[in-house]
């Protein structure tokens, strides 16, 4: 039996040989016509296959799972000319000692200390572990019956609901988004932000320059510092061996009013968002509003980003105002600096702690292992799973990577509705119906790992409007049945396990 195995590891080994050869030989002759002098293509193939085996034992050295590394070996070494470039666009690390020296109260975690400082009754919640968790592991506080909470569906309630909480500012104005446009809606909102600063009211906006910086228009722009806004621009991107955060995005929507109101969610600033895309027409989305001592955490968050892009601390007072409204409440970030994989972290923590029933929406779904062993345990301890899903992607690639992972939650048990013809942008996840998520973050390892995130953890009577949206809309969707989707075509199966392969570097 050991002489076989041996002898298997051989052929297997021959094999990998084989196909390196072979992959050097394709190179040689497709480069033959272009460099002509043989010592010099032999040196630029030889320093290229180097410079590949130095990522690849790089990638080996990484502490990360095995699922994290195969496919960038595999990349590197079918196609190190391809696999050197999409390395130093989607793989390299955030850079920690550099922003440790640059942004020293960052890595000191010193803005946690902004939060306020509360001391809730964990026992009056039904999940004061999960509470309890969330202000052990990543600083937060949560706040108990001082923070009211809203649920805003879609562009038609969010848009009005900002617009008028950004007359009535008096003293300053917080806002970041993913995506930024001075568009329709756009231009609305802004044009506000400019009366307001005009007005002696001070603002502060944040875009990420991946998601915006092709849809703004620079005189607007200007016009808008000119008129006294002040504007960061989170990590100017260039294609660049030396721009180490290329991979990394921005990928908050919050915004604070005079510390009292404050809002987080799915919505951008865009036309899309309100129903305005020709492309996509109705959109579906969802946001929330706070108000009371929950909105500190908010301010803390953009007080902490602000810093980061200007190196500069805005000095503003945190409003200790308490909205009563009975349950708890957290705000909570993550981003590959200093919070990495936390807000999946929590999640867990939630789904671990589900007794009835768990409801996820998402645009996007590429499944952890860690996700889908906790889905899988809570299924067979008897949990509702169900999964709402966009029936319209906005990327193809995304939409593939998606229904890849299909086949496997169905044999799990998983519920998955697709919103029929329309794409579904919320990022949602509800326990029980009782304890919720609602912000920015995406189930996939971009929002856990690569961007910048932000959500509410809350248990309170919100809650119920989020469950009647999320029972209306599974009325509006096509359930996806497991025998059905067995029988999908086979080209069509190829497709989606390719994509498959590659989803941990969407």
């Amino acid at each position: 039996m050991k002489r076989g195995y041996v002898v298997f590891g051989l052929l297997i080994l021959t094999e990998l040989i084989y196909s390196f050869f072979l992959v050097v030989g394709l190179h040689v002759s497709s480069l033959s016509s272009l460099i002509t002098n043989r010592t010099a293509l032999y040196s630029f193939l030889i320093f290229v296959w180097l410079f590949s085996v130095g990522l690849i034992l790089r990638v080996l050295l990484k502490s990360s799972y095995a699922y994290n590394k195969s496919h960038w070996i595999l990349i590197l070494l079918l196609n190190p000319f391809v696999g050197i470039v999409l390395y130093y666009i989607f793989a390299r690390d955030f850079h920690i000692r550099k922003l440790s020296k640059q942004r020293p109260l960052i890595a000191s975690k010193a803005f946690l200390r902004l939060e306020e400082k509360t001391n809730p009754n964990y026992d009056d919640s039904q999940y004061k572990s999960v509470f309890k968790f969330i202000n052990d592991t990543t600083g937060r506080s949560v706040y108990q019956n001082d923070t009211y909470l809203e649920i805003l569906n879609n562009g038609d309630e969010f848009f009005p609901r900002l617009i008028s909480e950004l007359k009535l500012a008096k003293e300053y104005i917080f806002m970041e988004f993913y995506i930024m446009r001075n568009d329709n809606i756009g231009r609305q909102v802004l044009d506000i932000l400019k009366e307001k600063s005009l007005m002696g009211v001070d603002v502060y906006i944040i875009y990420d320059h991946m998601g915006s910086n092709k849809h703004l228009d620079r005189k607007y722009m200007k016009s808008m510092r000119e008129a006294g806004v002040q504007i960061g621009v989170f990590d100017p991107q260039t294609i660049s061996v030396f721009n180490s955060n290329l991979n990394f995005r921005n990928h908050r929507k919050a915004i604070v009013i005079d510390g009292k109101v404050g809002f987080v969610g799915g919505m951008n600033l865009g036309d899309e968002y309100n129903h305005q895309n020709k492309k996509f027409g109705f959109w579906r989305d969802t946001h929330v509003i706070l108000k009371g001592n929950g909105v500190t955490s908010i301010q803390n968050v953009f007080v902490k980003d602000w810093y980061y892009v200007k190196n500069i601390v805005i000095d503003k007072p945190m409003n200790k105002s308490v909205e009563y409204f009975e349950g708890f409440i957290s705000i909570i970030e993550s981003g590959p600096d200093f919070e990495n994989s936390l807000i999946r972290n929590v999640y867990i923590k939630m789904i671990n702690k589900a007794k009835k029933s768990i409801k996820i929406v998402t645009p996007y779904l590429i499944v952890e292992s860690e996700l889908m062993l906790a889905i899988e345990i809570a299924i067979k301890s008897g949990i509702e799973v169900k999964l709402l899903v966009p029936g319209k992607h906005d990327y193809v690639a995304v939409g593939y990577a998606t229904e890849s992972y299909y086949e496997n939650l169905l044999d799990l048990g998983v519920k998955i509705y697709e919103y029929s013809q329309h794409f579904v942008h919320s990022k949602i996840l509800i326990i029980d119906d009782q304890l919720a998520s609602v912000g920015s973050v995406n189930f996939d390892p971009r929002s856990f790992h690569l961007n910048f995130e932000v959500t509410a953890i809350f248990e309170n009577q919100a809650i119920n409007k989020l469950v009647n949206s999320f029972n209306d809309d599974l009325k509006k969707s096509d359930e996806i049945l497991k025998e059905q989707w067995k029988k999908r075509g086979i080209i069509t199966r190829i497709i989606q396990g390719l994509f498959n392969l590659f989803s941990p570097i969407f």
